[in-house]
């Protein structure tokens, strides 16, 4: 019977702002989506996915597309030789033509989503004369939507899908370290490194623990979803390991539900990386 890792991350407190190319007049914006009546600022899936290339680019994997500051580049453009490749067993490709060569990203991940509803803040600035290469004569004034909030996003890994079972812990490493990401804070930096995290090693086919994080009015962390599916006995708390300081507030009810809780994140990760190598045989 596989065995699936499922977890969901939450960013650090940080300014988003997006400089992706798209804009309402001179205003640039950020993604938003309607929930619970509020209105919610967004990151791709895309993004987070294009930033984990940039992180085996960086770490020098076996990849097929390297990302690099000035763009990317293909070493097997026709995917003949897929499966020595880490980026294309792991987050799939398609090549469309008459008899499409395509795979499934067996690592699945979902959009980014904000803590807090966006309140509408816009900053408004000028362009610096000369700053184009037009050779403008006047300032530009455009104007940026921020949002204060912390992200999360969940994902999901079985790794008897891959070709090589090894790589999901290059998946699961490449989380823990994400930095940047790119594509919708292309300029602006903001860290998507986790503050916390819940993972969960398992054989039930179903995370059950998805954007399980949230934040009330005065900033405080809860878990409330986590918390109600463990004392249900839909998820088994013994496979869930919490970490990170974002989190540090939930450790009593967690260790009194069978959680693991590790104040670094680092160390989260650690153990879920042991019981992933023990189980796996490597």
């Amino acid at each position: 019977m596989a065995r699936h890792l499922f977890g969901t991350v939450l960013t650090l407190h940080g300014i988003a702002s997006n400089n992706r190319g798209e804009s309402a007049g001179n205003v640039t914006t950020l993604q938003k989506v309607i929930k619970d009546d509020g209105l919610f600022t967004t990151v791709s899936a895309e993004a987070i996915r294009y930033a984990i290339r940039e992180a085996f680019t960086e770490a020098g994997k076996a990849v097929n597309r390297r990302i690099t500051p000035d763009g990317s580049e293909w070493t097997d453009p026709t995917f003949e030789d897929w499966t020595s490749h880490l980026d294309d067993d792991l987050l799939g490709f398609m090549l469309p033509r008459e008899d499409t060569v395509k795979r499934r990203g067996r690592l699945e991940i979902t959009r980014a989503l904000s803590t807090r509803p966006w309140p509408g803040d816009v900053v408004f600035n000028a362009a610096a004369v000369g700053a184009q290469s037009s050779g403008n004569t006047d300032p530009i004034p455009y104007g940026t939507e921020i949002h204060a909030t912390r992200y999360q996003y969940s994902f999901a890994l079985t790794p008897e899908a891959l070709e090589e079972q090894r790589r999901a812990i290059d998946a699961l490493e490449s989380i823990r370290d994400l930095r940047r990401v790119a594509g919708n804070h292309s300029r602006h930096l903001y860290d998507f490194s986790p503050d916390a995290v819940v993972l969960r090693w398992t054989h039930d086919p179903a995370p059950r623990l998805m954007y399980c994080f949230e934040q009330d009015e005065r900033g405080a962390i809860t878990a409330d979803s986590l918390l109600l599916r463990i004392g249900s006995g839909d998820i088994d708390g013994s496979e869930v390991v919490v970490g990170g300081p974002a989190a540090l507030g939930l450790r009593d009810s967690l260790t009194a539900a069978g959680v693991q809780y590790k104040e670094g994140i680092k160390d989260a990760f650690a153990v879920i990386e042991a019981r992933m190598r023990h189980d796996l045989g490597f």
